[in-house]
């Protein structure tokens, strides 16, 4: 019987060992405009697993002028061509529920993963746009520097 338990935990143990350690958690924060010249800000993280290092997905919080959370979501992103294209959701605290697209076309940038697009946040911003409902603008991510 003990022969029996030591296999059944080399064997749990080589399975754990098997499934790939998600990556660190990214963050920083965004600025975004709209096409009217509305400036919005917030916060972003972010993470990849390793069996797919050019698929993310995260959370976002939209802050107003005090730094307070007006609003929080979830986004998700996947390389599309020389770029990266995604959705996002968020539920304002008495609204329905907003939804959307973005893009990042990084026509200068040498990286191949997003896990590299979004690390590259911390030296240098990353840039691209976003869609809603009749509504469009820009946005922008500036990553934290890690220690």
């Amino acid at each position: 019987m003990k022969v029996l338990s030591l296999m059944l935990v080399l064997l749990g143990s080589c399975a754990l060992a098997q499934e790939p350690l998600p990556l660190p958690v990214l963050d920083g924060s965004w600025t975004a405009s709209l096409g009217s010249g509305q400036i919005f800000r917030g916060t972003w993280s972010a993470q990849t697993s390793r069996q797919n290092l050019n698929a993310a997905r995260g959370s976002w919080t939209l802050l107003n002028e005090a730094g307070e959370i007006v609003m929080e979501g979830t986004w998700s992103a996947q390389k599309a061509g020389q770029g990266w294209q995604g959705t996002w959701t968020a539920r304002a605290p008495r609204g329905a529920a907003l939804y959307g697209t973005w893009t990042a076309d990084l026509a200068s940038f040498t990286g191949r993963t997003i896990q590299e697009m979004l690390k590259r946040t911390a030296e240098r911003e990353v840039a691209g746009s976003w869609r809603t409902r009749g509504y469009q603008g820009n946005w922008w991510l500036k990553g934290s520097r890690r220690k």
